[in-house]
């Protein structure tokens, strides 16, 4: 799956149509021009910058509701008594109005364009287009309004679907032959980050069963703790047998993380990181067999025995973060597929930071054309002392209406200054996305007898 643009409406603290547009000004039709392939027309870096509470988070949320709703709006979601959503909750209007959500991507090298609309009483309407060849053709056509759920002639039935349920999750579950392809090629390609510590920790426990099941190596982990100068020589899984009673336990937790996936904001993370335990180890296989696996890192030393490994939790900040998200950035940039980081720069220091925008933007290191979209409060990857150039239609800027609306901007709507430091113009507020501060505020709290 390759991301053209993502268009949210109603989520959270966006009330507003808001478009994320990934294509480069040279995609001036429908498919690329003859002789050009649809990577060099879609970057692969787009970076949201914006004060806290600006609203770049709530973007980044409204892609993990998007794939969350298709992946399970037909299965675990059925089990809740209330669409799950998170609308706009500041106004008179928005609670009840729909939010919609589109995608404009490619898949197998066709163009696609999806999307919904949902309420508090489910599915208002959804759809599905693409470019066989030169215009669009429709494939869902639905419309709870107007009592209708059509389907290309050229599409097997997929049957009744529920108020609730959408007809690409309906899909995936049945293995329609045409649109499960396209649901699997769409959620199947998107992974996620967050800032928040569970889900980090969650991501880490996931590295364990990678290394297990093959889909990277201790050498990669080597090498990215070796790129990153931690002065890490090698890496170990211990594997601890977990006693039957505590495996009950640790099995009802994971249940309840499955179940919460999907909630709306007010309940739970949407991501779609593979729910697992708050802990280092991860669960294996059901049964007596189930063990707890931990990493372990053994460091250079300067004695003349090997020092003893330390476990993850020893390890810095820093060294924690940087494996959460690079590994999750290899295995993006392996299979191609969208990465969404929030927050990216949180305990990464900016040359770290470089390394990792790097890796999507060189096309010789990603090949498959995977794709970033990261939010960040670091100004550096904007200024010239950075290695990594993001034009400025890769740049997008957050602010908050005195409604509390997120708005979006992007760089490129700002008129264009020869050899101008963006990143001094972002810090000076020129393009917003700035925090209003009011510092002069404090006084109060701190004069005397204010406690």
């Amino acid at each position: 799956m390759l991301l053209l643009s993502f268009t949210v409406r109603n989520h959270k603290s966006i009330r507003d149509e808001l478009v994320l547009d990934l294509t480069k000004p040279t995609l001036r039709t429908l498919r690329p021009r003859s002789g050009t392939r649809w990577a060099e027309h879609v970057y692969p870096l787009a970076g949201i910058f914006g004060a806290n509470a600006s609203g770049k988070s709530a973007l980044l949320d409204a892609f993990s509701y998007a794939f969350a709703a298709v992946r399970r709006s037909a299965t675990s979601w059925q089990e809740k008594p209330v669409m799950m959503r998170a609308p706009f909750l500041l106004d008179d209007e928005s609670a009840d109005a729909p939010s919609g959500y589109v995608f404009d991507f490619v898949h197998d090298d066709r163009r696609y364009v999806y999307g919904f609309e949902v309420d508090a009483e489910g599915v208002a309407r959804e759809w599905l287009r693409d470019v066989p060849s030169t215009r669009w053709r429709t494939l869902l056509d639905r419309d709870r309004a107007a009592g209708r759920t059509k389907l290309h002639p050229d599409l097997r039935p997929i049957g009744d679907v529920t108020a609730r349920e959408l007809v690409l999750s309906r899909a995936m579950l049945l293995r329609h032959p045409q649109l499960s392809p396209v649901a699997l090629g769409l959620v199947d390609a998107y992974d996620a980050m967050s800032v928040r510590e569970t889900h980090r920790e969650r991501r880490l426990a996931s590295i364990t069963d990678s290394l297990v099941n093959g889909s990277i190596t201790f050498d990669d982990i080597v090498t990215l703790l070796q790129v990153a100068d931690i002065g890490v020589d090698h890496v170990d899984v211990q594997e601890d047998a977990l006693p039957a009673r505590v495996q009950e336990v640790v099995r009802s937790i994971k249940e309840l993380f499955e179940g919460n996936v999907g909630k709306g904001a007010e309940e739970a993370d949407t991501s779609e990181a593979k729910p697992t335990l708050l802990f280092e180890g991860v669960l294996g296989e059901e049964g007596s067999d189930a063990v707890v696996r931990n990493l372990l890192f053994t460091h250079r030393g300067g004695g003349a025995n090997p020092p003893p490994p330390f476990p993850l939790h020893a390890e810095s900040d820093g060294t924690i973060a940087w494996l959460a998200l690079v590994v999750p950035a290899l295995e993006a940039l392996r299979r191609g597929g969208l990465y969404c980081v929030d927050e990216i720069d949180s305990s990464l220091h900016p040359h770290l930071l470089e390394v990792l925008l790097g890796l999507f933007a060189d096309p010789e290191l990603n090949g498959r054309g995977a794709q970033l979209i990261f939010t960040s409060h670091e100004s550096y990857v904007l200024s010239p002392l950075s290695d990594v150039t993001l034009e400025p239609e890769q740049v997008w800027f957050t602010d908050k209406s005195p409604e509390g609306v997120t708005l979006l901007t992007c760089l490129a709507d700002f008129p264009r200054h020869r050899d101008a430091n963006v990143a001094k113009r972002y810090l000076t507020g020129r393009y917003g996305g700035t925090p209003r501060l009011a510092p002069s505020a404090l006084a109060r709290v701190l004069a005397p007898g204010a406690a």
